[in-house]
């Protein structure tokens, strides 16, 4: 960098007080001049001001890089959930149901459920979608100052999101951490699929779950004038999911009835428990040879009228999402071309599936 020269210098371009020792306006003693003495004091070579900001943004850019990303606590898009997966493993949760059918609340009962303590023996050891789930789960809360609880609705302009828990599983030694990661999509989606199979492709989350979880409102099932429709859209949505092969012999299809504390508590419920035993019986002799796996569960994730225990019924259900899957129909390995070592280990090791 040029050395800064302030004798006899002045910031007037004018003034030869450099060369000739003598203040061009005058000024005497030269000193006294208001620019004697501040030419060059803050000037410098403007080469020299170019390279110095260019190292600051080299610097600054080479801070960036050396940072470590930290998840925003958001319900992770697709994208994420790819850059999650190369860091982890997870087990894909897919919950399917209609609008107000309680595919969030089963979500946020289950991650209250757990800041309790071990449930379903099973403890909580973190989530990437931290501030999601407490963001969710406020409205159910007494400090949130509603008179009943409630989970604010997923809209259909957020398309597909996941929901994560890390859960350690106590019932493994040594302790197996599961990684869950469960679909949030607003239940529009869902009905226009059924509506239009075409749009069954768009469902990503379908193909790759380790579990396909087809809620029932049990609240219309209590209803004698909304019982037939509510069962008619869950078969409905069986079906098409079968029938564009987004679910079939590899896949782990539960049948979950949700807010059985309404179910329960009518007058005349065997009516409606004798309708519901029936459903599930025609569902099983229709599909079950076309699934790995159909199986029907029952659930109150939230009972206002404190009848039954926070999440009852949650606990059996969230369970078997972190033992792995047993298929009926277990996936068949192709052996053709399996001539190494490795490669027959691989014959050799027995096939689980669902993680």
């Amino acid at each position: 960098m040029h050395a800064l020269i302030q004798s006899f210098r002045c910031s007037n371009p004018d003034c030869k007080v450099a060369e000739t020792g003598s203040c061009t306006e005058g000024h005497e003693p030269r000193q006294s001049c208001p620019n004697f003495g501040h030419a060059l004091a803050a000037q410098t070579d403007l080469a020299d001001i170019g390279q110095a900001h260019q190292d600051d943004v080299d610097e600054a850019e080479r801070r960036e890089e050396q940072q470590i990303p930290l998840p925003s606590g958001e319900a992770l898009s697709s994208e994420k959930v790819e850059r999650f997966l190369r860091w982890r493993e997870a087990t894909f949760i897919s919950i399917v149901g209609d609008s107000f059918s309680g595919k969030t609340t089963l979500v946020t009962a289950i991650y209250d459920r757990l800041l309790r303590g071990p449930f379903a023996n099973a403890a909580f050891t973190g989530s990437w979608t931290l501030p999601a789930l407490e963001r969710l789960s406020h409205y159910a809360r007494v400090e949130s100052g509603q008179e009943t609880p409630e989970t604010p609705r997923t809209s259909i302009l957020d398309g597909l999101s996941y929901l994560h828990l890390a859960l350690s599983d106590q019932l493994q030694i040594p302790r197996r951490r599961v990684d869950l990661l469960m679909s949030d999509r607003a239940g529009e989606t869902y009905r226009r699929a059924r509506d239009n199979s075409k749009s069954v492709v768009s469902l990503t989350e379908i193909p790759q779950a380790a579990r396909v979880v087809l809620l029932l409102d049990g609240a219309k099932v209590a209803k004698l004038e909304e019982r037939a429709g509510a069962m008619q859209s869950t078969r409905q949505m069986l079906r098409v999911l079968v029938d564009n092969q987004a679910i079939g012999k590899n896949t782990a299809v539960q049948v979950v009835t949700t807010k059985v504390d309404v179910l329960k508590s009518q007058i005349g419920q065997e009516n409606s428990l004798g309708a519901l035993s029936t459903f599930y019986a025609k569902l099983r002799q229709d599909f079950e040879e076309r699934l790995g796996q159909l199986s029907f569960w029952e659930i109150a994730a939230r009972d206002p009228s404190g009848k039954h225990q926070p999440a009852h019924g949650v606990d059996k259900l969230l369970r078997d999402w972190i033992t792995p899957t047993k298929l009926r129909h277990p996936i068949a390995l192709h052996h053709e071309g399996l001539v190494s070592q490795f490669d027959r280990l691989l014959v050799r090791t027995p096939e689980v599936h669902g993680l």
